[in-house]
């Protein structure tokens, strides 16, 4: 309804309709605001997901793996190309462009996440993950990956955006981090949290922080899920 009632502020605006008749309804009429999505992993599920019981195509397994340790947009990850690595930092850096948020970010990489990424050698501009069967081509059939997973792990829910809220739930949970450390590390827009003066002048990355917090993650990830998942344990 919302997008309905701003396309139609658009049209009033470019003079094609003369008033907006969404406005017109009462909100008590209006329909329901969507319920905020809350669904999040446990660490049962976790292993679940690091280990499923069922046959998950290698590729996809290498990828899910990956946004379990590194809470990216599931886009971002696919279209992580060698030039974003860097290995001796131990980080991956995204441009302004490569962002949903238009803000360059860079994320410390675990040993971990660096094994997964290794595990397939690729060329310094080829895809880190090529997740289409089409070669070179970006992944678009995210709804056949989930379905593929649910299948493979028996969690019937699963989504990978659900991997973020995951990430922020836990972390949240077993360690001390600030909020706004953890967010950061979701690379959430900073202007829509900052108001007035810090919104115009605090610009800090604050990446030994966001190292902190994923070796923290990476902690947490072995102790509780991957060695479990592992039968380590």
């Amino acid at each position: 309804f919302g997008a309905l009632s701003r396309f139609l502020d658009y049209l009033v605006d470019e003079d094609v309709i003369e008033r907006n008749p969404a406005r017109d309804i009462s909100r008590r009429h209006r329909p329901k605001a969507s319920a905020p999505r809350e669904t999040f992993y446990s660490t049962d599920e976790l292993r679940l997901l690091w280990n499923p019981p069922n046959p998950l195509r290698p590729d996809y397994l290498r990828f899910l793996r990956f946004l379990i340790i590194c809470p990216l947009r599931m886009t971002e990850a696919a279209e992580l190309r060698g030039d974003n690595i860097f290995f001796d930092e131990q980080e991956l850096r995204l441009s302004h462009q490569e962002t949903k948020n238009n803000e360059a970010f860079t994320l410390p990489l675990p040993s971990i996440a660096l094994k997964l990424i290794t595990a397939v050698p690729t060329g310094k501009g080829a895809r880190c993950f090529q997740l289409s069967s089409i070669e070179d081509a970006p992944m678009r059939s995210w709804s056949f990956f989930n379905k593929a997973v649910r299948r493979a792990s028996g969690i019937d829910q699963f989504n990978l955006h659900n991997l973020r809220r995951t990430f922020a739930t836990q972390m949240s949970e077993h360690s001390n981090f600030e909020e706004s450390i953890i967010d950061a590390v979701l690379n959430h827009k900073r202007s829509a949290t900052r108001a007035g003066v810090m919104r115009s002048y605090q610009h800090a990355k604050n990446i030994e922080k966001r190292r902190n917090v994923m070796d923290a993650w990476e902690s947490f990830l072995l102790n509780e899920v991957i060695d479990n998942a592992d039968g380590r344990r």
